[in-house]
């Protein structure tokens, strides 16, 4: 959720940066109860492997100079990401893909 914008101009090189903050609390807690309603037993081979805020994917995407919309790239990003321990409070899922 994002709870603050700023704009600044840098005269010198004539741009323009925009600077948001993010709350990400509220996904942290969905996930965390996610993972304590322990929903994942039902032997389904669909799993939900966490929830990923909209502007952490941009986010993703910008990191690894990828575009978002290749669907291709971003599945590996996630996957990598999603693994990475930076990131173990986004999962819910435990296991590995």
């Amino acid at each position: 959720m994002k709870i603050g914008q700023k704009m600044m101009v840098d005269d010198q090189e004539n741009k323009l940066i925009i600077q948001t903050r993010h709350d990400h609390e509220p996904v942290l807690n969905l996930a965390s109860d996610l993972r304590s309603a322990n929903l994942l037993g039902m032997g389904n081979e669909s799993k939900l492997v966490g929830v990923i805020p909209t502007d952490q994917f941009f986010a993703w995407a910008k990191k690894h100079g990828v575009d978002p919309t290749d669907t291709q790239a971003m599945q590996e990003i996630v996957a990598k990401e999603m693994m990475s321990g930076d990131n173990s409070k986004l999962r819910v899922w435990g296991g590995t893909f």
